[in-house]
């Protein structure tokens, strides 16, 4: 096993049961057949039976084969939200109907780290970000954005451009009701990530909170804890 599929030497990583990822239907994944030259395929989860098998599919309406060989031991990769989780496993089968789907051996346990400390909240809606100047540039000044998810660590948020590199400090502006009264936040983070979006013309932008106040802290664990009353003000 090269040093790519196993992450045992990092102190960071822990050995779990896979229940304990709490993986549900739909969580993206990447597969990778364990033979020279084979390369990485999007995939995604559809279930598991404990200490039975393990169901992933191609992702997307386009996927329609796994990519997977009866027999063969494969590596499994994803992220929960929380977790980074890797693992071996064979193909004990794979299918065609009713659907395209291979069964993996169910795994002892699996290579997990821990990247956030809490779920983050799906969600949508409208929000602003504050990109400061630099070296003398022009200031790029207030741009919209929407909310994607948000836990009391950390956000994303979907743009029409990439705003700043990896990095760099920004300020997320998002608008909550508390107590019948919207309230302003503005937070201070740090970029951890920039990507387009597969099929999206959008940048989806990683953001890590900086800095926060007690007051941020608390109307974030209400944010988090009840979203359905977190709704933006028109």
């Amino acid at each position: 096993m090269s040093q790519d599929d196993s992450a045992a030497a990092s102190p960071d990583v822990s050995r779990l049961p896979l229940k304990a990822l709490g993986l549900r239907t739909g969580m993206a994944l990447q597969t990778r057949r364990l033979v020279e030259g084979a390369s990485k395929k999007e995939a995604q989860f559809y279930g598991a039976i404990e200490g039975k098998g393990v169901m992933v599919g191609p992702l997307g309406p386009e996927g329609v084969k796994t990519e997977l060989l009866d027999g063969e031991i494969c590596v499994v990769r994803g992220f929960t939200g929380q977790y980074e989780f890797s693992f071996l496993s064979k193909v004990l089968q794979t299918f065609q109907k009713p659907f395209a789907y291979a069964l993996l051996a169910y795994p002892a346990q699996v290579d997990a780290t821990l990247v956030r400390q809490s779920m983050r909240t799906k969600t949508s809606w409208p929000s602003t970000v504050y990109v400061p100047p630099k070296n003398g540039s022009a200031d790029a000044g207030v741009q919209d954005a929407s909310l994607v998810d948000i836990s009391l660590q950390g956000a994303m948020i979907k743009t029409g451009s990439a705003l700043a590199t990896v990095g760099e400090m920004v300020t997320l502006g998002i608008t909550v009701t508390f107590d019948n009264a919207p309230v302003q936040l503005n937070l201070a983070a740090s970029i951890c990530h920039n990507n387009r979006g597969t099929n999206d013309p959008a940048f989806y932008i990683g953001l890590a909170f900086k800095n926060l106040t007690q007051h941020d802290k608390l109307l974030l664990h209400f944010v988090t804890q009840a979203p359905q009353q977190a709704a933006p003000t028109a």
